[in-house]
Protein backbone atom coordinates (compact mmCIF):
# COMPACT_ATOMS: atom_id res chain seq x y z
CA UNK A 1 0.00 0.00 0.00
CA UNK A 2 0.70 3.68 -0.45
CA UNK A 3 -0.96 6.66 0.91
CA UNK A 4 -0.01 9.61 2.00
CA UNK A 5 -0.28 9.52 6.26
CA UNK A 6 -1.11 12.31 8.69
CA UNK A 7 0.52 11.14 12.29
CA UNK A 8 -1.17 12.48 15.48
CA UNK A 9 0.75 12.42 18.76
CA UNK A 10 -1.81 13.08 21.03
CA UNK A 11 -0.04 13.38 24.69
CA UNK A 12 -0.78 11.01 27.45
CA UNK A 13 -3.81 9.64 26.18
CA UNK A 14 -3.88 6.18 27.75
CA UNK A 15 -5.99 3.03 26.84
CA UNK A 16 -8.17 3.26 29.68
CA UNK A 17 -9.38 7.03 28.84
CA UNK A 18 -10.23 6.13 25.25
CA UNK A 19 -12.14 3.11 25.75
CA UNK A 20 -14.25 5.11 29.14
CA UNK A 21 -14.67 7.89 27.10
CA UNK A 22 -14.69 7.36 23.50
CA UNK A 23 -18.42 8.35 23.42
CA UNK A 24 -17.35 12.27 23.99
CA UNK A 25 -14.79 11.89 21.38
CA UNK A 26 -17.03 12.12 18.26
CA UNK A 27 -13.72 12.28 15.34
CA UNK A 28 -11.72 9.84 17.39
CA UNK A 29 -14.48 8.05 17.83
CA UNK A 30 -15.10 7.85 14.02
CA UNK A 31 -12.01 7.04 12.93
CA UNK A 32 -11.85 4.09 15.12
CA UNK A 33 -14.73 2.67 14.30
CA UNK A 34 -14.02 3.21 10.31
CA UNK A 35 -10.21 1.75 10.58
CA UNK A 36 -7.79 -0.35 12.29
CA UNK A 37 -7.93 0.25 16.28
CA UNK A 38 -5.54 -0.95 18.89
CA UNK A 39 -7.14 -1.05 22.36
CA UNK A 40 -3.95 -0.94 24.05
CA UNK A 41 -0.70 0.00 22.77
CA UNK A 42 2.38 -0.94 25.10
CA UNK A 43 4.40 1.61 26.15
CA UNK A 44 8.60 1.94 25.73
CA UNK A 45 10.51 1.57 28.81
CA UNK A 46 9.93 4.43 30.50
CA UNK A 47 6.89 5.30 29.62
CA UNK A 48 7.94 8.56 29.26
CA UNK A 49 7.41 11.60 26.70
CA UNK A 50 10.56 11.39 24.65
CA UNK A 51 11.03 7.76 25.10
CA UNK A 52 8.34 7.38 23.71
CA UNK A 53 8.30 9.67 20.72
CA UNK A 54 11.66 8.35 20.25
CA UNK A 55 9.92 4.94 19.55
CA UNK A 56 7.61 5.74 17.61
CA UNK A 57 9.29 7.47 15.08
CA UNK A 58 12.65 5.03 15.18
CA UNK A 59 10.72 1.46 15.72
CA UNK A 60 13.74 0.44 17.74
CA UNK A 61 13.80 0.55 21.96
CA UNK A 62 15.63 2.79 23.80
CA UNK A 63 18.60 0.57 23.69
CA UNK A 64 19.06 0.86 20.23
CA UNK A 65 17.86 4.28 19.20
CA UNK A 66 19.52 6.11 22.43
CA UNK A 67 16.96 8.20 23.84
CA UNK A 68 16.40 6.42 27.42
CA UNK A 69 14.50 9.57 29.35
CA UNK A 70 13.18 12.66 29.10
CA UNK A 71 16.93 14.01 29.93
CA UNK A 72 19.58 11.99 29.30
CA UNK A 73 22.73 12.28 31.52
CA UNK A 74 25.72 14.78 29.76
CA UNK A 75 28.54 14.53 32.34
CA UNK A 76 27.50 16.10 35.97
CA UNK A 77 24.22 17.46 34.00
CA UNK A 78 21.27 16.65 32.41
CA UNK A 79 20.13 17.74 28.77
CA UNK A 80 16.51 17.39 27.02
CA UNK A 81 17.05 15.03 24.22
CA UNK A 82 17.10 16.39 20.39
CA UNK A 83 17.08 15.06 17.08
CA UNK A 84 20.69 15.02 17.08
CA UNK A 85 20.75 12.42 19.95
CA UNK A 86 19.12 9.71 18.04
CA UNK A 87 21.51 6.98 16.92
CA UNK A 88 19.14 5.80 14.16
CA UNK A 89 16.53 7.58 11.44
CA UNK A 90 13.31 8.17 11.87
CA UNK A 91 10.58 7.25 9.90
CA UNK A 92 11.34 11.22 9.09
CA UNK A 93 14.33 10.36 7.46
CA UNK A 94 12.91 7.03 5.73
CA UNK A 95 10.33 8.95 3.73
CA UNK A 96 12.73 11.83 2.79
CA UNK A 97 14.90 8.98 1.20
CA UNK A 98 12.07 7.51 -0.66
CA UNK A 99 11.56 11.04 -2.33
CA UNK A 100 8.19 12.05 -0.10
CA UNK A 101 7.31 15.38 0.81
CA UNK A 102 7.56 16.01 5.09
CA UNK A 103 6.49 18.39 7.02
CA UNK A 104 6.53 17.93 11.07
CA UNK A 105 4.06 21.12 12.61
CA UNK A 106 5.36 20.55 16.79
CA UNK A 107 6.83 16.62 16.63
CA UNK A 108 9.52 16.08 18.40
CA UNK A 109 12.85 14.34 17.73
CA UNK A 110 12.72 15.34 13.72
CA UNK A 111 15.32 16.44 12.02
CA UNK A 112 14.82 20.12 9.89
CA UNK A 113 16.51 18.69 7.07
CA UNK A 114 14.45 15.47 6.74
CA UNK A 115 11.29 17.99 6.13
CA UNK A 116 10.44 20.42 3.80
CA UNK A 117 8.19 22.20 6.52
CA UNK A 118 9.31 21.95 10.46
CA UNK A 119 7.65 24.13 13.40
CA UNK A 120 9.39 22.84 16.54
CA UNK A 121 7.58 21.49 19.32
CA UNK A 122 6.45 24.92 21.70
CA UNK A 123 6.59 22.76 24.71
CA UNK A 124 10.75 21.76 24.15
CA UNK A 125 11.85 25.24 25.86
CA UNK A 126 10.24 24.65 28.69
CA UNK A 127 10.99 21.37 28.97
CA UNK A 128 14.60 22.35 28.79
CA UNK A 129 14.58 24.86 31.47
CA UNK A 130 11.78 24.00 33.43
CA UNK A 131 13.11 21.33 36.44
CA UNK A 132 15.20 22.07 39.26
CA UNK A 133 17.65 19.40 38.78
CA UNK A 134 21.35 20.08 37.76
CA UNK A 135 20.73 21.08 33.91
CA UNK A 136 23.30 21.86 30.58
CA UNK A 137 21.04 23.93 27.90
CA UNK A 138 23.33 25.22 25.19
CA UNK A 139 22.77 27.90 23.12
CA UNK A 140 22.24 25.63 20.05
CA UNK A 141 20.09 23.76 21.54
CA UNK A 142 17.47 27.24 22.89
CA UNK A 143 17.42 28.04 19.41
CA UNK A 144 16.54 25.32 18.18
CA UNK A 145 13.71 24.80 20.53
CA UNK A 146 11.60 27.73 18.47
CA UNK A 147 13.09 26.81 15.03
CA UNK A 148 10.73 27.21 12.17
CA UNK A 149 12.21 25.65 8.86
CA UNK A 150 9.86 26.85 5.86
CA UNK A 151 12.67 27.97 3.05
CA UNK A 152 9.40 28.20 0.46
CA UNK A 153 7.19 29.97 2.79
CA UNK A 154 4.48 27.61 2.41
CA UNK A 155 2.67 28.06 5.82
CA UNK A 156 2.85 31.80 4.43
CA UNK A 157 1.26 30.58 0.84
CA UNK A 158 -0.99 29.03 2.50
CA UNK A 159 -2.63 31.46 4.69
CA UNK A 160 -0.85 31.46 8.05
CA UNK A 161 1.22 34.53 8.34
CA UNK A 162 1.80 35.05 11.86
CA UNK A 163 4.71 32.42 12.33
CA UNK A 164 6.72 34.48 13.78
CA UNK A 165 4.94 34.97 16.66
CA UNK A 166 5.42 31.61 17.46
CA UNK A 167 9.62 31.94 18.50
CA UNK A 168 8.29 34.21 21.72
CA UNK A 169 5.16 32.37 22.61
CA UNK A 170 4.36 31.04 26.02
CA UNK A 171 7.67 32.19 28.01
CA UNK A 172 5.47 34.12 29.95
CA UNK A 173 1.92 36.35 30.85
CA UNK A 174 -0.81 33.47 30.60
CA UNK A 175 -1.02 30.69 33.04
CA UNK A 176 0.82 27.86 31.44
CA UNK A 177 -2.45 25.37 30.89
CA UNK A 178 -4.12 28.36 29.06
CA UNK A 179 -0.88 29.20 27.16
CA UNK A 180 -0.60 25.68 26.16
CA UNK A 181 -4.08 25.23 24.80
CA UNK A 182 -3.52 28.50 22.49
CA UNK A 183 -0.31 26.69 21.01
CA UNK A 184 -1.59 23.54 20.52
CA UNK A 185 -4.21 25.38 18.44
CA UNK A 186 -1.75 28.10 16.56
CA UNK A 187 -0.19 24.64 15.73
CA UNK A 188 -3.02 22.81 14.58
CA UNK A 189 -3.94 25.92 12.36
CA UNK A 190 -0.22 25.32 10.57
CA UNK A 191 -1.74 21.65 9.96
CA UNK A 192 -4.88 22.54 8.75
CA UNK A 193 -2.96 25.39 6.35
CA UNK A 194 -1.15 22.85 4.73
CA UNK A 195 -3.44 20.06 4.29
CA UNK A 196 -5.46 22.95 2.51
CA UNK A 197 -2.56 24.26 0.19
CA UNK A 198 -2.09 23.43 -2.97
CA UNK A 199 0.53 20.98 -1.87
CA UNK A 200 -0.12 18.83 0.68
CA UNK A 201 2.26 16.99 2.43
CA UNK A 202 2.70 12.85 1.74
CA UNK A 203 3.43 12.71 5.67
CA UNK A 204 2.38 15.23 8.03
CA UNK A 205 3.65 14.89 11.56
CA UNK A 206 1.93 16.96 14.58
CA UNK A 207 1.26 16.81 18.15
CA UNK A 208 -1.61 17.65 20.55
CA UNK A 209 -0.12 18.14 23.75
CA UNK A 210 -2.45 19.60 26.47
CA UNK A 211 -3.99 16.50 27.71
CA UNK A 212 -0.91 15.40 29.30
CA UNK A 213 -0.40 18.70 31.23
CA UNK A 214 -4.30 18.89 32.47
CA UNK A 215 -3.97 15.27 33.81
CA UNK A 216 -1.03 15.83 35.64
CA UNK A 217 -2.59 19.22 37.07
CA UNK A 218 -5.72 18.56 37.34
CA UNK A 219 -5.96 14.67 37.61
CA UNK A 220 -6.26 11.43 36.10
CA UNK A 221 -10.26 10.84 34.62
CA UNK A 222 -10.88 14.20 36.30
CA UNK A 223 -13.64 16.66 34.45
CA UNK A 224 -10.71 19.03 33.62
CA UNK A 225 -8.32 16.36 32.61
CA UNK A 226 -11.01 14.58 30.19
CA UNK A 227 -12.06 18.23 28.69
CA UNK A 228 -8.30 18.33 27.55
CA UNK A 229 -8.91 15.38 25.47
CA UNK A 230 -12.26 16.29 24.28
CA UNK A 231 -10.22 19.50 23.13
CA UNK A 232 -7.61 17.90 21.23
CA UNK A 233 -10.70 15.36 19.57
CA UNK A 234 -11.95 19.02 18.60
CA UNK A 235 -8.65 19.71 16.95
CA UNK A 236 -8.61 16.59 14.75
CA UNK A 237 -11.66 17.58 13.80
CA UNK A 238 -10.29 20.44 12.16
CA UNK A 239 -7.58 18.39 9.88
CA UNK A 240 -11.30 15.96 8.82
CA UNK A 241 -12.65 19.40 7.98
CA UNK A 242 -10.29 20.64 5.51
CA UNK A 243 -9.58 16.68 4.41
CA UNK A 244 -13.35 17.18 3.29
CA UNK A 245 -13.64 20.51 2.07
CA UNK A 246 -10.13 19.72 -0.32
CA UNK A 247 -11.46 16.23 -1.60
CA UNK A 248 -8.68 15.19 -0.18
CA UNK A 249 -10.07 12.68 2.70
CA UNK A 250 -9.48 9.16 0.77
CA UNK A 251 -5.94 10.37 -0.23
CA UNK A 252 -4.61 10.11 3.35
CA UNK A 253 -4.50 7.48 6.07
CA UNK A 254 -4.65 8.87 9.46
CA UNK A 255 -2.88 7.96 12.71
CA UNK A 256 -3.88 8.94 16.09
CA UNK A 257 -1.48 7.50 19.26
CA UNK A 258 -0.41 8.67 22.34
CA UNK A 259 3.02 8.50 23.65
CA UNK A 260 2.39 6.71 27.04
CA UNK A 261 -0.78 6.39 29.68
CA UNK A 262 -1.86 8.49 32.84
CA UNK A 263 -2.55 7.00 36.13
CA UNK A 264 -3.24 8.52 39.89
CA UNK A 265 -0.74 9.47 42.16
CA UNK A 266 -1.20 9.81 45.91
CA UNK A 267 2.24 10.14 47.39
CA UNK A 268 5.56 11.94 46.06
CA UNK A 269 9.02 10.31 46.85
CA UNK A 270 11.68 13.47 46.86
CA UNK A 271 14.87 11.89 46.34
CA UNK A 272 17.01 14.66 47.54
CA UNK A 273 15.84 13.97 50.91
CA UNK A 274 17.17 9.88 50.29
CA UNK A 275 19.92 10.41 47.56
CA UNK A 276 21.28 13.84 48.41
CA UNK A 277 24.80 13.20 47.32
CA UNK A 278 23.91 11.73 43.81
CA UNK A 279 23.19 12.70 40.16
CA UNK A 280 19.46 11.91 39.62
CA UNK A 281 16.83 12.62 37.25
CA UNK A 282 13.01 11.96 38.12
CA UNK A 283 11.05 10.26 35.26
CA UNK A 284 7.45 10.87 37.04
CA UNK A 285 7.33 6.85 38.79
CA UNK A 286 10.43 5.80 37.35
CA UNK A 287 13.96 7.60 38.37
CA UNK A 288 17.71 7.60 36.89
CA UNK A 289 20.52 7.30 39.17
CA UNK A 290 24.16 8.30 38.01
CA UNK A 291 26.52 5.66 38.95
CA UNK A 292 30.49 7.19 39.19
CA UNK A 293 31.56 5.00 41.83
CA UNK A 294 32.08 1.43 43.39
CA UNK A 295 29.05 0.71 45.17
CA UNK A 296 27.07 3.59 44.21
CA UNK A 297 24.41 0.73 43.06
CA UNK A 298 24.07 -0.63 46.30
CA UNK A 299 23.94 2.31 48.41
CA UNK A 300 21.38 4.08 46.63
CA UNK A 301 19.08 0.65 46.46
CA UNK A 302 19.70 0.05 50.34
CA UNK A 303 18.60 4.24 50.91
CA UNK A 304 15.37 4.06 48.55
CA UNK A 305 14.12 0.39 49.50
CA UNK A 306 12.18 1.59 52.75
CA UNK A 307 10.47 3.62 50.49
CA UNK A 308 9.12 0.25 48.70
CA UNK A 309 11.07 1.68 45.37
CA UNK A 310 12.20 -1.34 43.27
CA UNK A 311 15.68 -1.06 41.07
CA UNK A 312 14.26 -1.94 37.58
CA UNK A 313 17.31 -3.73 34.81
CA UNK A 314 19.20 -1.83 32.39
CA UNK A 315 18.07 -3.58 29.17
CA UNK A 316 16.67 -0.72 27.96
CA UNK A 317 19.95 1.28 28.02
CA UNK A 318 22.17 1.60 25.23
CA UNK A 319 25.05 -1.10 25.82
CA UNK A 320 27.86 1.31 26.10
CA UNK A 321 25.57 2.99 29.27
CA UNK A 322 25.14 0.17 31.20
CA UNK A 323 26.76 0.01 34.73
CA UNK A 324 26.74 3.88 34.79
CA UNK A 325 22.90 4.44 34.72
CA UNK A 326 20.57 2.56 36.80
CA UNK A 327 16.60 3.42 37.19
CA UNK A 328 14.24 2.72 39.84
CA UNK A 329 10.87 2.11 39.95
CA UNK A 330 8.12 3.68 42.46
CA UNK A 331 5.62 1.36 44.09
CA UNK A 332 1.56 1.98 43.28
CA UNK A 333 0.25 5.23 43.30
CA UNK A 334 3.58 7.22 43.92
CA UNK A 335 5.86 8.39 41.88
CA UNK A 336 9.27 10.58 42.05
CA UNK A 337 9.32 14.40 42.17
CA UNK A 338 11.38 17.33 43.46
CA UNK A 339 10.65 19.43 46.19
CA UNK A 340 8.99 22.43 45.12
CA UNK A 341 11.22 24.98 45.60
CA UNK A 342 9.03 27.11 47.40
CA UNK A 343 8.58 24.52 50.30
CA UNK A 344 9.32 25.94 54.22
CA UNK A 345 9.97 23.50 56.92
CA UNK A 346 12.26 20.60 56.87
CA UNK A 347 13.34 18.02 54.35
CA UNK A 348 11.78 15.40 54.33
CA UNK A 349 11.40 12.08 52.11
CA UNK A 350 7.76 11.76 51.28
CA UNK A 351 4.53 14.07 50.81
CA UNK A 352 1.71 15.44 48.33
CA UNK A 353 2.59 15.03 45.04
CA UNK A 354 2.73 18.36 43.01
CA UNK A 355 1.54 16.26 39.87
CA UNK A 356 -1.55 14.26 41.19
CA UNK A 357 -1.46 11.65 37.98
CA UNK A 358 1.68 10.49 35.91
CA UNK A 359 3.38 8.01 34.02
CA UNK A 360 6.81 5.83 33.75
CA UNK A 361 4.76 3.21 36.25
CA UNK A 362 6.72 0.02 36.79
CA UNK A 363 6.76 -1.55 33.01
CA UNK A 364 3.92 -3.55 31.97
CA UNK A 365 1.36 -1.43 34.35
CA UNK A 366 -1.65 -1.21 32.56
CA UNK A 367 -1.59 2.43 33.27
CA UNK A 368 0.89 3.30 30.73
CA UNK A 369 -0.88 1.38 27.84
CA UNK A 370 -2.34 3.77 25.41
CA UNK A 371 -4.30 4.29 22.35
CA UNK A 372 -3.81 3.92 18.46
CA UNK A 373 -6.17 4.40 15.78
CA UNK A 374 -5.02 4.20 11.86
CA UNK A 375 -8.08 4.97 9.74
CA UNK A 376 -8.94 6.06 5.98
CA UNK A 377 -7.44 5.41 2.70
CA UNK A 378 -8.36 1.75 2.30
CA UNK A 379 -7.94 0.45 5.76
CA UNK A 380 -10.19 -2.28 6.87
CA UNK A 381 -11.82 -2.29 9.87
CA UNK A 382 -10.56 -3.99 12.82
CA UNK A 383 -10.04 -4.17 16.21
CA UNK A 384 -6.38 -5.31 17.84
CA UNK A 385 -5.75 -6.57 21.42
CA UNK A 386 -2.80 -5.53 21.94
CA UNK A 387 0.98 -4.13 20.16
CA UNK A 388 3.88 -3.34 21.41
CA UNK A 389 5.81 -0.09 21.16
CA UNK A 390 7.64 -0.78 18.11
CA UNK A 391 4.70 -2.17 15.96
CA UNK A 392 4.03 1.43 15.55
CA UNK A 393 6.52 2.94 13.21
CA UNK A 394 6.44 -0.29 10.89
CA UNK A 395 2.75 0.41 10.50
CA UNK A 396 3.26 3.85 9.32
CA UNK A 397 6.14 2.77 7.14
CA UNK A 398 3.60 -0.11 5.63
CA UNK A 399 1.12 3.04 4.61
CA UNK A 400 3.50 5.07 2.87
CA UNK A 401 5.11 2.53 1.00
CA UNK A 402 8.28 2.34 2.75
CA UNK A 403 11.20 -0.60 3.66
CA UNK A 404 9.98 -2.24 6.87
CA UNK A 405 13.69 -4.01 6.82
CA UNK A 406 14.85 -0.45 9.74
CA UNK A 407 12.23 -1.56 12.36
CA UNK A 408 12.36 -4.35 14.99
CA UNK A 409 8.25 -5.13 14.89
CA UNK A 410 6.10 -6.46 12.33
CA UNK A 411 3.86 -3.65 10.79
CA UNK A 412 -0.01 -4.30 11.91
CA UNK A 413 -0.91 -4.01 8.41
CA UNK A 414 1.81 -5.96 6.62
CA UNK A 415 0.33 -7.50 3.14
CA UNK A 416 1.26 -11.01 3.70
CA UNK A 417 -0.84 -10.85 6.94
CA UNK A 418 -4.35 -12.17 6.93
CA UNK A 419 -5.20 -9.41 8.93
CA UNK A 420 -4.65 -6.83 6.07
CA UNK A 421 -7.27 -8.69 3.84
CA UNK A 422 -9.51 -9.36 6.28
CA UNK A 423 -12.91 -6.98 7.07
CA UNK A 424 -14.05 -8.38 10.18
CA UNK A 425 -13.57 -7.22 13.85
CA UNK A 426 -10.83 -9.33 15.26
CA UNK A 427 -9.01 -9.79 18.96
CA UNK A 428 -5.27 -10.67 18.62
CA UNK A 429 -2.09 -9.81 19.98
CA UNK A 430 0.40 -9.30 16.93
CA UNK A 431 4.03 -9.85 17.82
Amino acid sequence: MRKKLISILVDGVSADTFEKHAHRLPNMRHLAERGLRVRRLKSAVPATSVPGRATMLTGVGPETHGIYGNHIFRGDASVAPLAEDLLVPTIATHARQAGLDVAAIGQALVNPRDTSVYVSPWWLRGFMTGYRFSKMVTPEALAASRAIHDPEDRLAKAGLTEMDAFRDAADGGAPHLISGLALDQFLNRAVVALLGSDRPPDLLLTEIEMPDAFQHYLGYDSPAGIWSVEFADMLIGNLLAVLERTGRREDYVIAVASDHGHGFVDTAIFPEAIIPDMHWMTEGASLYVSLKAAGDLERVTERLLPYGVELWNDHHVPENLRGTVAMFVAPPRHSFEERPSDASGPLVATGSPHLISTHGFRPGSPEDDRMFILSGGGIAPKVIKAADADQFAPTLASVLGLPLEPYAGRSLIAEESPIARSPQSLELHLK
